[in-house]
């Protein structure tokens, strides 16, 4: 095309040369492609209505209105003149000027959508004859420029004439198709009804544009034409053929039928898939879908085709009752879908009829088409409410047995405490001697073995009033190093009885800390307990408190006994947790040390961090925010102030 264009342009600079001759190139929507100069004076016509894009019927007016257009045997309206110029004929008009001044326009069609206007002066045969021949050889230079060839032929449809270019293009001499009927030397059509319709076209003597069919040739090619003609007539009016242009496009259909081809795979792809998909363009009509959104759209089914909105199947579905969510809400569930479908964010779950959910997806994509895709999730919404009523009943039973603990304290304990007092009376023989020995020391181990069994009830209860919420902490400010110093003695003996040092490391001028000073104490002397429990005679406990950089207080347990894996120390945080049943037998226990210790420093906004390690030790670091701190002094009588 590069090649045809820069030809014609050459062609029509050298056909300026010529005085006598000008010219003018429009395109089939009139306008002006290219000007010979010297016409504004031949015609005497303004600048501005030759300008390139110009439409070239503002020229026809200007000059009927100066009454060029005066014929010597009929005056011509000018929306005739305007009706020629879109004709695409192959004519030639004399017209006379206001001054008397003779005038000839050739009007030849070139290519499939431009026409060339020729002026010429004919006072002078011999200007005639040369102008004639101008345009011809541009005629020619126009058939020859590109890969399109010019044909012709007669009122019986047989090929007359064809331009060089189509031996050139085919390989097949001109004159082996001359005398040939159009008709017969055609194989096959584009359309399945060509062959007819054509014929209908050309006896109906009616231009014919973009006609592709496969011509019989003798070397047995395959080649598949795009063809244009119109019908020319003699002065007579008389009909004598067509004339016209063809070029090959086998590659351009080889590469249609390819994309078809490959659009049919694609399609049958996704129809082979589980998934639902539907492409819609950026005026969110449907272009194309699979067969799994059919089946998912099945109660509109005779509304789904390329070109219906997104917003029309919905509204499809909904009027047939589809989406149970929609009922009594219909207009409020239809402008949801179409924000969701406008302004995709995130995953939409829809419940269906029959008790189906699906998950629905939208993309967009960089050209403005939006892709839906959905998938059957109703197995994994089952699972959900199947996991949600086991999740219920399993909270129920827990609250149960915390319930059920809270309201048993008063029964347990009584019993308890009697066991523990008679037990302590009798081992201290507070009413006579009891004679053997032996009384006094199983009296001891009844008031050893009531003790322990009252510190695990405290324990359990402890750890379900937490769990119901009904623990409430009783604040008060404290120096947190006279409270480390207030469990020393609850656990100086038993430390002493199993020959382990305890060492305090508390930093100087700590702040208060608001707390609860009986739960903090139970914290400590549970964490205290567990480190003397599980260190070896001749060990080290360590308890140090400081401050953090974060403005947290920090308190730390640290032994040099047993340890742990690093895997098990979160089944060491839970409710009854040791890791090992030789250690329940060896370290009595019920696992519910650490575990309380966690849940009561979390209720005052703290954590409680484990580290250890099997043969070295464990380090428990418990974190109390920031805010517990006290960090402002006080007068006598103001509340306490706390960095919030």
């Amino acid at each position: 095309m590069v090649v045809a264009k820069t030809t014609e342009i050459g062609s029509l600079q050298r056909l300026s040369d010529a005085k006598d001759l000008v010219f003018v190139l429009i395109d089939d929507e009139r306008r002006i492609l290219s000007a010979d100069a010297q016409l504004g004076r031949y015609l005497a016509l303004p600048p501005a209505l030759l300008e390139t894009g110009r439409d070239y019927a503002e020229v026809a007016r200007f000059c009927h209105a100066r009454g060029y257009y005066n014929a010597t045997d009929l005056s011509l309206s000018i929306k005739d003149i305007v009706a020629t110029l879109s004709s695409r004929q192959d004519l030639c008009r004399d017209f006379v000027g206001p001054e008397g001044r003779r005038i000839q326009c050739r009007q030849l069609p070139v290519g499939e959508d431009k026409t060339l206007l020729v002026y010429r002066d004919v006072l002078d045969p011999d200007t005639m004859a040369v102008a004639l021949r101008k345009s011809e050889h541009l005629l020619r230079d126009f058939a020859e420029a590109g890969s399109d060839w010019f044909w012709e032929m007669d009122e019986n449809y047989n090929y007359t004439w064809f331009s060089d270019n189509f031996e050139r293009s085919t390989g097949i001499k001109a004159e082996t198709r001359y005398g040939r009927n159009r008709l017969d030397l055609i194989a096959e059509w584009s359309d399945e009804d060509g062959a007819e319709r054509h014929r209908q076209c050309l006896d109906q003597r009616q231009s014919f544009r973009n006609e592709i069919s496969r011509p019989k040739m003798a070397n047995g090619q395959e080649i598949w034409l795009r063809a244009s003609g119109s019908p020319f007539f003699d002065d007579a009016g008389i009909f004598r053929g067509y004339r016209g242009v063809s070029c090959d496009v086998t590659e351009e259909i080889a590469f249609r039928q390819q994309a078809t081809s490959d659009a049919e795979r694609v399609a049958a792809a996704m129809d082979g898939i589980n998934e639902t998909m539907a492409l819609f363009d950026d005026q969110d009509r449907l272009i194309f879908c699979n067969q799994a959104f059919r089946e998912l759209n099945f109660g509109i089914i005779e509304i789904i085709s390329p070109g219906v909105t997104f917003e029309e199947l919905v509204r499809a579905n909904v009027a047939l009752g589809h989406f149970p969510n929609a009922k009594n809400q219909t207009e409020k569930f239809i402008q949801q879908r179409l924000r969701q479908f406008y302004e995709p964010d995130a995953p939409v779950d829809l419940e269906m009829e029959g008790d189906r959910w699906v998950r629905t997806s939208i993309q967009i994509l960089e050209n403005g088409d939006r892709v839906l895709t959905a998938n059957d999730i109703t197995g994994l919404k089952r699972a959900e409410a199947d996991l949600r009523a086991a999740k219920e009943l399993a909270e129920q039973a827990n609250r149960a047995k915390s319930m059920f603990l809270a309201n048993m304290s008063h029964e347990l304990r009584t019993p308890l405490n009697a066991i523990s007092g008679f037990s302590e009376i009798i081992e201290k023989e507070l009413f006579g001697t009891l004679g053997d020995h032996r009384y006094a020391e199983y009296a001891q181990d009844i008031h050893a073995s009531g003790q322990h069994l009252l510190a695990i009830i405290n324990d359990i209860l402890d750890l379900s009033r937490i769990e119901e919420g009904q623990d409430e902490l009783d604040e008060s400010e404290n120096a947190i190093g006279d409270v480390i110093q207030a469990c020393m003695p609850l656990v100086r003996e038993r430390a002493i009885a199993a020959r382990i040092r305890i060492e305090l490391d508390i930093a100087e001028n700590l702040p208060p800390v608001m707390i609860d000073l009986r739960r903090i104490k139970q914290i400590l002397i549970n964490l205290l307990s567990n480190a003397i429990k599980f260190t070896e005679s001749g060990g080290r406990v360590t308890i140090s408190a400081s401050l953090q950089p974060s403005g947290a207080m920090e308190i730390v347990v640290k032994d040099t006994g047993i340890g742990m894996q690093a895997e098990d120390l979160p089944k060491a945080l839970e409710p009854f947790g040791q890791i090992d049943s030789s250690l329940a037998r060896r370290y009595e226990g019920t696992g519910l040390g650490l575990s309380l210790a966690k849940q009561l420093t979390e209720t005052h906004g703290g954590r409680l961090l484990v580290e250890s390690e099997p043969g070295i030790g464990t380090t428990v670091r418990m974190l109390l925010p920031p805010e517990r701190l006290i960090t402002a002094p006080r007068l006598a009588g103001e509340s306490p102030v706390r960095e919030d």
